[in-house]
């Protein structure tokens, strides 16, 4: 088991795991993105007359004064001290306590940040945004049932759409150290809403969801390690890792239990073929492709690969039937559609390949096999000025590879599928 899981995708552990790392909860965010933003969304400030003295009161007034240089020019140790000095100037002054909160937040110290937040808010409960930065100060703390409250009622309600985003990640962290990862789950999908695109709640969703599956499969292989899913989780682990042979030998054992599970054979096969002739030969892949159809008729993948199969052995026919299969089943795989396109091009039947390879090149604009093919196919048809067009844009392609960029491929159905390729001249 212990090799199994060695086998998962890990990532680092991050801060707030909990002791026995049972719990993963995903890391803070970046700070430095966090402290520019807080700067601008507290909408509060110490002013001169807020701190209740007359304006002659030269040595408050100075230290103040030195207290906000210091912050302005990033100097927070400084700012923290002069601000220190200020609240035993003027204890009742709410805001001098939120500044220093603030000040020891961005120095990341939420030991000390915590306190000041809360005195803040003794003295001005309505002070805007400190319930929110006390809440996320817990957060950092750990102190996850303590500021649950308050980063729930800042995300339903907030003032400020980045403010969200920070409060949600927070709240995914508290979520999880609580241990109420249905919660942590629902807020996960939110974020994913809310900031599509952004790339730090892309890492946090990803990392949620990898974590998750991680402890489904730990627990798997804890309770039912000889079952069919945990040697089915045991075969993928191996597989992912490169262990061929380990993954053969424990799909074997699930074909063993429940001997027509679809997939399987089709798993067999293709860890046959990567494995470079160590675990089988091209022959037994072939028998476990044909194996896997017969029990699933619409696996569009095994017929894809049966059909490349022949297509490499020139048993053109045989391979134009099983991309046929392919291309029925899945009407939007682009593999299969250049497959079938070149092989019914080799089969001088380019009015047939002509419709599948230019669905190919709308699926993938910058696929170079399916533009040299369609250029072949309207060369057949006498279309020379299509012909040349196909065929500079596949020079493109060629070129801007060359340049060491890759181009895009079709999109696989998974990344398991055998690729079509360039190969001699007019195939």
């Amino acid at each position: 088991r212990g090799a199994i899981i060695g086998a998962m995708p890990r990532t680092a552990p991050a801060a707030g795991r909990d002791a026995s790392g049972a719990s993963p909860l995903p890391r803070r965010p970046a700070r430095s993105a966090l402290a520019a933003l807080l700067a601008l969304v507290v909408c509060w400030a110490v002013s001169w007359p807020a701190l209740g003295q007359p304006a002659s009161g030269d040595l408050l007034e100075a230290k103040y004064r030195e207290a906000e240089a210091a912050f302005r020019d990033r100097r927070l140790g400084a700012a923290a001290s002069g601000y220190r000095e200020l609240i035993q100037l003027s204890p009742a002054t709410a805001e001098l306590h939120a500044k220093l909160g603030l000040i020891e937040y961005l120095r990341g110290r939420f030991r000390e940040a915590a306190p000041a937040f809360r005195a803040a808010l003794e003295r001005k409960p309505g002070l805007p945004n400190v319930a929110t930065l006390l809440a996320i100060s817990l957060a950092e703390l750990g102190q996850f049932a303590e500021a649950l409250p308050g980063l729930e009622k800042a995300f339903e309600s907030p003032e400020d759409q980045d403010l969200r985003r920070l409060i949600g990640l927070e709240l995914q962290r508290t979520y999880l150290g609580l241990g109420r990862n249905s919660d942590a789950s629902r807020i996960t999908a939110r974020l994913s809403e809310l900031y599509p695109e952004d790339p730090e709640i892309l890492y946090h969703v990803g990392r949620f969801h990898a974590d998750m599956a991680i402890a489904a499969m730990r627990r798997l292989l804890d309770s039912a390690p000889d079952s069919v899913w945990g040697h089915q989780a045991a075969a993928e682990a191996f597989e992912s890792q490169g262990n061929h042979e380990l993954a053969v030998t424990e799909y074997r054992k699930v074909l063993a239990a429940q001997p027509g599970r679809p997939g399987v054979h089709y798993r067999i096969a293709r860890a046959m073929q990567l494995s470079g002739g160590r675990v089988g030969s091209e022959d037994e892949a072939l028998a476990q492709f044909r194996q896997e159809l017969r029990i699933d008729p619409s696996n569009a993948l095994a017929a894809y690969e049966l059909g490349e199969i022949h297509r490499k052995r020139a048993q053109l026919g045989a391979a134009r039937e099983y991309f046929e299969q392919a291309v029925e089943q899945r009407p939007g795989f682009g593999l299969g559609r250049i497959a079938l396109g070149r092989v019914l091009r080799e089969l001088e039947e380019p009015e047939a390949a002509l419709p599948h390879l230019e669905a190919a090149t709308k699926l993938a604009p910058e696929n170079e096999v399916a533009r040299y093919q369609l250029a072949l196919v309207y060369r057949s048809l006498g279309d020379l000025v299509g012909a040349q067009q196909e065929m500079a844009a596949f020079q493109r392609l060629q070129d801007r590879d060359a340049a060491g960029r890759d181009s895009v491929k079709v999109p696989l159905q998974g990344p398991e599928s055998t690729l079509q390729r360039l190969e001699s001249p007019g195939r």
